[in-house]
């Protein structure tokens, strides 16, 4: 094979990998990944469309347990094949709106929106709303350190059954602010708390950063999930600041290839240009 014919064949199968892997981005739903943790049969989610998620809770369910989905398809970053992640070296804000709707529901739910490094929430941090008797009971901000669960920060909003979640990274200093409004579609929070980077993310292992939301049953003081239903639909999932990054990674990989295709046919073929 010549040499030009050789680039125009590797340039086309270049072309067509960065097509595949940038057809959709983070903001379609179809990208993500469903996580349950551990399954239960009550618990059940459906992709609606490509901007909406529905996510719901029947019957009891045990302390614990959750249902949601995060944004790449491993149990963190570097171990995924596909979805959407954050750098931890630039700054960026998402958002969701969430609208929940409850049947008869009893004990303590929860639904929440977050980064982390992990599926497992081993290091993360996000905003929460508590339920309680399917009513919205409070907003907090959560997070984790190497499995830690660490003190909660209390959000200055009564809770809404309908509303939008905030989450931003600061580069600089791994601040993370989270935030909530009661007004689905809102560009900015209502109520913010910060959890300082030199108390959260600086103790993290550094990984890129996956985004998640879930409905959780839980037991703090009231028992968890035991009859009814509990139904929330997440939506308008949108990057406020920021850039995504598609995994994998296809112009490191597609140069690679390129690389050891040229140096192979050099070794075997003369130049032609």
């Amino acid at each position: 094979m010549h040499y030009i014919t050789l680039m125009a064949a590797v340039t086309a199968a270049w072309t067509f990998g960065l097509a595949a892997s940038y057809s959709a981005n983070i903001i379609d739903f179809n990208t993500w990944t469903e996580v349950q943790d551990p399954p239960h049969a009550g618990m059940t989610s459906n992709v609606d469309s490509a901007s909406q998620v529905t996510l719901t809770a029947s019957g009891a369910i045990p302390a614990g347990t959750d249902i949601g989905y995060q944004s790449v398809n491993g149990t963190d970053v570097s171990s995924s094949s596909s979805g959407h992640y954050f750098s931890t070296g630039a700054d960026f804000q998402v958002a969701i709106d969430f609208d929940l709707m409850a049947a008869n529901s009893v004990g303590l739910g929860g639904i929440g929106f977050g980064i982390g490094e992990d599926s497992a929430g081993t290091n993360s941090a996000g905003v929460a709303l508590a339920i309680l008797n399917g009513s919205p009971t409070l907003y907090s901000g959560a997070a984790r350190v190497n499995d830690v669960t660490q003190a909660p920060l209390t959000l200055a909003l009564s809770a809404s059954s309908t509303g939008r979640f905030f989450v931003h990274y600061d580069s600089a200093n791994g601040d993370i602010t989270v935030g909530v409004s009661n007004t689905p579609g809102a560009l900015t929070p209502d109520a913010t708390n910060t959890f300082s980077g030199a108390n959260v993310q600086n103790n993290w292992a550094g990984d890129d950063l996956l985004v998640s939301f879930f409905l959780r049953s839980d037991s703090v003081v009231f028992p968890p999930l035991s009859a009814g239903t509990l139904e929330v639909v997440f939506s308008n999932f949108e990057v406020l600041s920021g850039t995504s990054i598609a995994v994998p990674e296809p112009g490191s990989a597609a140069l690679c290839i390129i690389g050891m295709m040229l140096l192979r046919f050099r070794s075997t073929h003369e130049w032609f240009f």
